[in-house]
């Protein structure tokens, strides 16, 4: 894997995508929240959660990972 120095280091890209993608959705529900437009809040902080979800495990699964090479 070219992109990566480890596992390790593919999970924590990962879940560093997965916070940035995360904020981004929470900012747009609040936004959509803010313009009376619940139903796309809804949407987006659904998006946003699943995000933060995904966050979590990536960052589980690199402690899990480190030290290990490919």
């Amino acid at each position: 894997m070219g992109h990566y120095d480890n596992q390790s280091d593919m999970f924590k890209q990962r879940a560093e995508k997965n916070k940035r993608d995360g904020d981004r959705y929470y900012a747009l529900s609040k936004s959509a929240k803010e313009s009376g437009d619940d139903k796309a809040a809804e949407k987006y902080m659904a998006q946003a959660q699943h995000q933060y979800k995904s966050q979590k495990e990536n960052e589980s699964k690199a402690k899990e990972h480190e030290g290990k090479t490919w």
